[in-house]
């Protein structure tokens, strides 16, 4: 007989003994089952303990003696219907720990061109027709640096074949330079403003990166849920007010 699955659902090799023992025996003594499983009396009655704590044995005493007998083995298949009830109700709990789990707040610093490159080709690598990308867009690098105008650009590009929601703002006073630079990508979507903004910062699903290019690009990577959604609201408010 495969008793093996009884091991795999909790029984110890002590009970799946008793309990067969006991449906083969049907109602008997401590005696018979210890003769029949080769287990110490004062084991048997350990396991007999545990058994009937489960449900899975019953008893009567006759004439001041204890008589055992094996439930329907049905009974062990309602006992797995009871702990899968149970553990459906503290599954949710559960997969909530995971998820904040997998939210812990992360903070990574890039240096160099190349560093921060490895950076958004990870990053583009993960994004698709269900992801954003806002960004409150820098002022001076689109008139006084060439590579991080056509990087910039780039990056646009991917993301347009992408599908990704693609917004920008970006200020008036580079308006003109800006245009030239994006009015053929067609997915990018961008608005003009005169707020004095936090410049070179990205929101990109659950991240938001600040940067500056300079002479040795930096770039600080979040990683966090709650900080992203933070920001997303932020930049759809001046979103809104912008033109």
């Amino acid at each position: 007989m495969e008793i093996s699955i009884l091991k795999e659902i909790g029984f110890s090799d002590r009970e799946i003994k008793v309990y067969l023992a006991l449906l083969e025996l049907g109602e008997t003594t401590v005696g018979p089952i210890a003769s029949r499983t080769r287990i110490q009396h004062s084991k048997i009655y350990q396991t007999l303990e545990k058994l009937i704590d489960k449900g899975l044995i019953s008893f009567i005493i006759k004439s001041k003696t204890k008589y055992f007998q094996a439930q329907n083995p049905n009974q062990i298949l309602n006992m797995l219907k009871e702990k899968e009830r149970r553990f459906s109700g503290l599954l949710p709990k559960l997969q909530q720990k995971r998820k904040f789990s997998q939210e812990q707040q992360i903070a990574t610093v890039y240096e160099g061109y190349k560093a921060i490159k490895s950076m958004f080709d990870s990053i583009l690598e993960e994004l698709d027709n269900k992801s954003y990308y806002y960004v409150f867009v820098f002022k001076e690098e689109y008139t006084k640096s060439k590579l991080a105008s056509r990087f910039l650009r780039n990056i646009h590009i991917q993301l347009s074949e992408k599908k990704v929601d693609d917004r920008l703002v970006a200020h008036t006073s580079i308006k003109e330079e800006f245009k030239k630079n994006y009015s053929d990508i067609k997915n990018v979507k961008y608005r003009f403003t005169n707020i004095n903004l936090p410049l070179g910062l990205m929101i990109i699903n659950n991240r938001v990166i600040n940067w500056i290019w300079g002479e040795r690009p930096t770039a600080i990577e979040i990683i966090s849920s709650q900080i992203a959604q933070q920001y997303k609201k932020f930049f759809l408010e001046i979103w809104k007010t912008s033109r």
